[in-house]
C-alpha cells in the first residue's frame, strides 16, 4: 500500500536517529552533529543544512515569498517504503518541469511587482538598511551558510540513503556520485560515500571521502574530531600511513580554536609517534603554558626530554611546578602524587645531581605524607634517618623531633619502595662512605625471603635496578644477592640478566661461574655478540688462545653480517627499560631453526671454482681477439666485443670481496681471514678490540704451529687468472663504447663500479685513469655537469697545480653546450676557496687572524701523508676565477683578479687581452661613469697584447692578434679601424696557404671574412661584400 510522507512534517517520533560518530564511527555522515540527519525505511527527516529558508547562490536566489508559496512535494513510496525506480524517474521529470515553470512564473511576477512599486523611499534617519549602517561595519563575517539544494538533489539523496540502509552499496554509491556531479559541494553526499566505502572495507577511500566532507564544513570542530578518531580507529594496521591525516585533522581543530588543549595534546602524541620528537616537545611546551599544573603534560615532556637530550629544561619545569604547588594552595584536581615525584627525581639522576635529588625527594615525600611542617629534616643530609622504620635509635635523637606527633606510617613505611631504592642508588653515587646507608634502603626489599608473596615476585624490576646501581659502583658481591634470586621467577630470566651475573662473577674472581653464564646466553641466542665478546676476553685472560680466537672470529663474522655493533644490539632493549625476552630451553630453540642447505665439500668447491676460472679466461681471450677490430671501428666486432666485455664486467662486480660495505677497506685477499683483516670498522671500539685480539692470538698460535700458514694470506694481483690492470682496461674501454653510443648513464655506472672497487680505489694510478676516462665519456655525450665535477676532482687531488686549472678551462671549451656549469655558483665558490687557500699560506699570522675567518683547506698530500702547501701564487688560478666573473658579466669584480695576475706576469698575452676586453665590456654598461676613459684603458691593454703576439714566430698567433683587435674595434663601432685589421687577417691567410703551411695552423680567415662582409653590407658596398664572400666563404 502506497503512502505519502511530507518532507517538511515527518514524524520525528517514528524516525530512528543514528548515534553520533564519536560513539559509532561506522556512520560517519552524521559528523558528530546532534541535530544530524535521521533515516528509517520509508521516512526522510531533513538535515538543518537543507533548511528551505536559506538562499542558494549556486542555483539562483529565491525570495522568501517564493519559498513560502511553493507547493509541498510528496514522495510516492512503494509498499516497502522505498520509492520505486520507475515512479522516481517519472516524478523526477515531472517535478523538474513543474519547478522550472514555477520558478519562471515567480520571477516574472516579482519583476512586475518591482516595476509597480517604483522607486523605494529611503529609510528613516538612524534606521538600519538590509545592508547595515551606511559607512559602518557590515554584519558578522564568517563561512557562508550551507546552500539549499534543489529538490532533485534531495530526491537523489533520499534514494541513496535508502539504498545504503538496505545494504545496496553499489546503487547508493552511484546515486551519491550523481549528486556530486550536480553539485560537488554537497556535504551529505561526501559523508554518505564515506559510510559506503567503510562498510565495503575501502578504508582509505572512506577516509578521503570523510575529509572531503569535513572541508565543506571547515568550522565544525565536532566533525574534524570525529574524522580524526575515525582515521585512528581504522588505521591501526598501516598506522604510519594515516598518522599524518589525523595530525591534519587536529591541526584544523587548533585553527578553529587555538586554546583547544585536548587537540594539541593528541597532536603531540601523534607527532611523537611519527618520530618528530622536537616538534612534539614544542607542542607540549605550548600546552604547559596554558595548563602549568597539568602533570600528565609534564610526565610526557620528561620522557621526550630524555630522548631529545634536553633534560635540564624539563627539570626546571618540574622544579617550578613543585615550588608553585608548595607555596600556593593547590586547587582540586591539581595535587601531585608519588609518580610525579619519581619522574622529577629520575630527571635529576640523569643530570647526576644526586645530592639535590635526595633532598628534593625527601621534601616532596614529606609533603605528601602530611609532614611539610617538619622542615628541620632539611638540615640533616649526611644520612636518611628520617625514613628509618623505627624512631630509635637514630630518629629520636634529632632536635625538634616529637615522637607520636605524626603516625608511624608517615615515616619509614610511608615511603614507596620505588623511591627508597632510588634514594639508595643516589647514595651509592655520592661515594663509598654512603654504602651502609644505601644498603639500609635496599634491605627493605627483603632479599632473603623467597617464599610465595615475597617482594621478589612483586618487585623484580626493583631488584634489577638495585643490582645495576651496585654493579656500576663496583659492589659486585652485593649485586649478586639481588640478581641470583631472580632466576627463580618463571619466565623472567633473560640474556641481560645472565650477562649482569657474569660481570659480577668476574668482579669477585669467579671465572667458572662467569663462563657458565656466557655459555648459557650463547646456547639460547646463537647471534648474541656481547656474550661472545666477553667470553673471548675471559678466555684470553685464562690463557685459552684457541677458544678465544674462535670466538673473536665469530664476533667479526656476525658483526659484518648484521651490520650492528655489539653494544647497540645487545643493550638496546635494556636501555629502554624492557627485558630482551626470557631464555627458552635449548630444545625449543633448536626446533625453531630452519633447516640449512648442506654445504659443498672442499672438492666440489674447487671444481666449481676451476670451471669458473676457465670460462672467464676464455671470455677474456675472445674479447682480446676483437679489441683491434673494435678500435678500428668495425661495427660487428664492436658489438661482439661489448657483449663479451659486459659478461666480464658483471662477473667482476659480482665478487663481493671487491665491494665491501666501506670502500675504504683495502683488498687483502679472497680468504675469510684476509677479509677479516681488511675489515676496519670505524667508530666501533668492540670490533676493533676483537680484530686486535684475533691478530694477537693468531700470532701466538702460528708460533705454536696451530694457525694458518702466513704465506696463504699473500695479497693476490689477479682475479680469475686475469691481472687487475687488464680488468681495469676492460672497464674503461667498455664505458667509452657505451658513451659513444649515447648511453651515458650506463657508462657512468660502469665507471662508478670501477671507482668503488677496493682493488682500484687504493691505487692512485687506477683512480687517475678512471677519472680521465670519465671526462672523455662526458665529452662524448656533452655532459657539462659531469665535466665540471671531474675537472674539480683533478683540482682537488692536485691542488696548486697549474695544469689542473688549464684542464678545467680546456674541458669546458671542448664541450659543445652552453657554459652553464663553467661559471655556476658552486664552481665559483670552489675556485674562490682555492684562491683563499693559496693566499692563506702566503700571509702573516696577524693578517690571517684579521682577514681569514677559517683555516684554509689543503686537499693534496705528499707521499708521507702531509698536506702540500703552496709557496707562490698561481697566475692560472687567478685568471680562471677572473674568467668566471667575466663570463658572468661581473666586470668590476673581475678586475681584482686580472690585475693580480697581471702584476705577477706582465708579459702574459692572455692577461693583457682579457684585461682589455674587460675594460671594453665594462664601458658598454650603463653603470660606467667615464666610458671613453674605460675604452682607452682597454685599448691600451689590447695593444700591449697585440705587440706581444706580433713578436711571435707562429703565423697563427699573429693572425689571432689581428683578428682580436679587429673584433674589438668592431664591437665598439669603429668600423673603419676594424676593416684594416680584418684585411690583415685575410692577407696572412693567403700567405700561409701559398707557402703550404695552412694545414698546420689555426685559421681565422672565415671568421674575419664573415665579419668583413657584414661591415660592407651595413655600409652599402655590395660589390666588396660579394667579392669577400665568393673568395673566402664559398666552399
Amino acid at each position: 500500500m502506497d503512502q505519502q510522507v511530507d518532507h517538511e512534517s515527518a514524524d520525528d517520533g517514528d524516525a530512528h536517529t543514528y548515534p553520533e560518530l564519536d560513539h559509532q564511527p561506522s556512520y560517519p555522515w552524521l559528523g558528530g552533529n546532534p541535530q544530524g540527519q535521521a533515516m528509517r525505511r520509508g521516512t526522510y527527516v531533513e538535515s538543518p543544512s537543507l533548511n528551505s529558508e536559506q538562499t542558494s547562490d549556486r542555483y539562483g536566489s529565491r525570495s522568501r515569498e517564493e519559498g513560502e508559496g511553493r507547493r509541498s512535494h510528496h514522495v510516492q513510496l512503494s509498499d516497502d517504503g522505498i520509492p520505486s525506480s520507475e515512479e522516481a524517474d517519472e516524478d523526477s521529470d515531472e517535478d523538474r518541469e513543474f519547478f522550472t515553470l514555477q520558478s519562471d512564473v515567480a520571477s516574472f511576477q516579482q519583476k512586475l511587482k518591482s516595476r509597480g512599486r517604483g522607486r523605494q523611499e529611503s529609510p528613516p534617519r538612524g534606521a538600519k538598511s538590509i545592508y547595515g549602517n551606511r559607512g559602518g561595519r557590515r554584519g558578522p563575517r564568517g563561512p557562508r551558510k550551507p546552500v539549499e539544494p534543489p529538490m532533485e538533489i534531495k530526491l537523489l539523496l533520499a534514494q541513496a540513503n535508502g539504498a545504503f540502509v538496505n545494504g545496496e552499496y553499489e546503487r547508493a554509491e552511484e546515486l551519491a556520485n550523481q549528486v556530486l556531479l550536480m553539485n560537488d559541494e554537497t556535504y551529505a553526499a561526501h559523508a554518505l560515500l564515506s559510510g559506503i566505502y567503510l562498510e565495503q572495507g575501502e578504508i582509505r577511500l572512506g577516509i578521503i571521502a570523510f575529509l572531503s566532507a569535513a572541508h565543506l564544513r571547515p568550522k565544525d570542530p565536532s566533525l574534524w574530531r570525529s574524522c580524526a578518531h575515525l582515521i585512528l580507529e581504522h588505521g591501526r594496521e598501516n598506522r604510519a600511513e594515516y598518522l599524518k591525516d589525523a595530525i591534519y585533522c587536529f591541526t584544523q581543530l587548533i585553527r578553529i580554536n587555538a586554546k583547544d588543549v585536548e587537540s594539541r595534546y593528541e597532536r603531540a602524541l601523534l607527532v611523537r609517534e611519527l618520530g618528530l620528537k622536537g616538534r612534539a616537545a614544542n607542542e607540549l611546551y605550548q600546552i604547559h603554558d596554558m595548563l602549568p599544573r597539568d602533570t600528565t603534560v609534564l610526565r610526557l615532556l620528561a620522557e621526550i626530554s630524555i630522548d631529545n637530550n634536553d633534560v635540564d629544561r624539563a627539570t626546571q619545569l618540574y622544579r617550578s611546578y613543585f615550588s608553585d604547588m608548595l607555596v600556593n594552595s593547590p586547587q582540586s584536581g591539581d595535587v601531585f602524587d608519588w609518580s610525579d615525584v619519581n619522574v622529577f627525581v629520575e630527571l635529576m639522576g640523569y643530570q647526576e645531581e644526586y645530592a639535590d635529588g635526595i633532598a628534593e625527594l625527601k621534601m616532596l615525600s614529606r609533603y605528601l605524607l602530611g609532614r611539610e611542617d617538619e622542615t628541620y629534616w632539611d638540615d640533616i643530609d649526611q644520612d636518611d634517618r628520617e625514613w628509618d622504620a623505627e624512631d630509635h635509635p637514630r630518629r629520636a635523637v634529632v632536635p625538634g623531633f616529637t615522637p607520636g606527633r605524626f603516625e608511624q606510617a608517615s615515616y619509614g613505611a610511608g615511603l614507596p619502595l620505588e623511591l627508597r631504592v632510588k634514594m639508595g642508588a643516589y647514595r651509592l653515587n655520592l661515594g663509598h662512605e654512603h654504602l651502609s646507608e644505601a644498603l639500609g634502603h635496599f634491605a627493605w626489599l627483603d632479599v632473603e625471603n623467597d617464599e610465595p608473596g615475597a617482594k621478589l615476585y612483586d618487585y623484580p624490576d626493583l631488584f634489577r635496578e638495585t643490582a645495576d646501581a651496585l654493579q656500576v659502583t663496583g659492589h659486585h658481591h652485593e649485586a649478586l644477592k639481588f640478581l641470583e634470586p631472580l632466576q627463580q621467577i618463571d619466565g623472567y630470566p633473560d640474556a641481560q640478566l645472565y650477562l649482569q651475573m657474569a660481570t659480577s662473577y668476574r668482579g669477585i674472581d669467579l671465572p667458572e661461574k662467569s663462563e657458565l653464564c656466557y655459555k648459557t646466553v650463547i646456547e639460547h641466542d646463537e647471534r648474541n655478540i656481547e656474550a661472545r665478546v666477553h667470553l673471548a676476553r675471559l678466555y684470553e685472560e685464562l690463557d685459552m688462545p684457541e677458544e678465544a680466537f674462535t670466538l673473536a672470529n665469530e664476533v667479526l663474522q656476525l658483526t659484518q653480517q648484521d651490520g650492528d655493533t655489539p653494544d647497540t644490539r645487545s643493550r638496546a632493549g635494556h636501555r629502554a627499560g624492557a627485558r630482551t625476552g626470557a631464555l627458552l630451553p635449548t630444545a625449543s630453540k633448536a626446533s625453531q631453526r630452519t633447516p640449512r642447505k648442506p654445504r659443498m665439500t672442499a672438492e666440489e668447491t674447487e671444481e666449481r671454482e676451476a670451471a669458473r676460472v676457465e670460462a672467464m679466461q676464455m671470455q677474456h681471450a675472445q674479447v682480446q681477439s676483437l679489441q683491434d677490430q673494435m678500435r678500428a671501428g668495425d661495427e660487428s666486432a664492436t658489438i661482439d666485443w661489448m657483449r663479451g666485455s659486459k659478461v666480464l664486467v658483471q662477473e667482476f662486480r659480482s665478487a663481493r670481496v671487491f665491494f665491501p660495505w666501506d670502500k675504504y677497506v683495502r683488498f687483502l685477499g679472497y680468504s675469510r681471514e684476509a677479509r677479516k683483516r681488511a675489515l676496519k670498522s670505524k667508530g666501533n671500539e668492540t670490533v676493533t678490540d676483537m680484530e686486535a685480539m684475533a691478530d694477537r692470538l693468531k700470532a701466538s698460535l702460528e708460533d705454536a704451529g696451530k694457525a694458518e700458514d702466513p704465506a696463504a694470506s699473500a695479497v693476490p694481483d689477479d682475479y680469475r687468472g686475469i691481472p687487475f690492470d687488464q680488468w681495469l682496461d676492460v672497464f674503461l674501454e667498455y664505458a667509452l663504447c657505451l658513451a659513444k653510443r649515447g648511453q651515458a648513464a650506463d657508462a657512468y655506472e660502469v665507471l662508478g663500479a670501477a671507482y668503488d672497487a677496493n682493488v682500484f680505489y687504493h691505487s692512485p694510478e687506477s683512480v687517475f685513469q678512471i677519472q680521465l676516462c670519465w671526462a672523455v665519456c662526458a665529452l662524448a655525450v656533452n655532459d657539462d655537469e659531469t665535466i665540471c665535477n671531474v675537472a674539480r676532482w683533478f683540482m682537488k687531488e692536485h691542488q696548486f697545480t697549474t695544469d689542473t686549472y688549464r684542464l678545467y678551462a680546456a674541458l669546458h671549451r671542448c664541450c659543445k653546450c652552453p657554459m652553464s656549469w663553467y661559471n655556476a655558483g658552486p664552481s665559483q665558490k670552489y675556485v674562490l676557496r682555492q684562491i683563499k687557500a693559496m693566499d692563506f699560506s702566503l700571509v702573516s699570522e696577524e693578517y690571517r687572524k684579521k682577514h681569514f675567518g677559517e683555516k684554509a683547506s689543503y686537499t693534496s698530500k705528499d707521499e708521507h701523508g702531509n698536506p702540500i702547501v703552496n709557496d707562490e701564487m698561481d697566475v692560472a688560478l687567478l685568471t680562471l676565477y677572473g674568467h668566471m666573473l667575466y663570463v658572468g658579466t661581473s666586470y668590476a669584480n673581475a678586475f681584482n683578479y686580472y690585475f693580480r695576475a697581471y702584476q705577477l706576469d706582465r708579459g702574459n698575452p692572455m692577461t693583457n687581452l682579457f684585461l682589455g676586453l674587460n675594460f671594453l665590456h665594462y664601458s658598454l654598461k650603463r653603470q660606467s661613469e667615464n666610458r671613453h676613459y674605460l675604452i682607452m684603458q682597454g685599448l691600451n691593454f689590447l695593444f700591449a697584447y697585440y705587440d706581444i703576439r706580433q713578436t711571435s714566430s707562429l703565423v697563427g698567433e699573429r693572425q689571432e692578434a689581428d683578428y682580436n683587435i679587429a673584433r674589438s674595434f668592431h664591437m665598439i663601432g669603429l668600423m673603419h679601424l676594424a676593416v684594416s685589421y680584418y684585411e690583415r687577417v685575410l692577407t696572412l691567410a693567403d700567405e700561409t696557404c701559398s707557402s703550404g703551411a695552412g694545414t698546420t695552423v689555426e685559421h681565422f680567415a672565415r671568421d674575419a671574412a664573415y665579419n668583413l662582409q657584414l661591415i660592407y653590407l651595413t655600409a652599402g658596398n655590395l660589390e666588396m661584400a660579394k667579392s669577400v664572400t665568393e673568395r673566402y666563404l664559398v666552399i
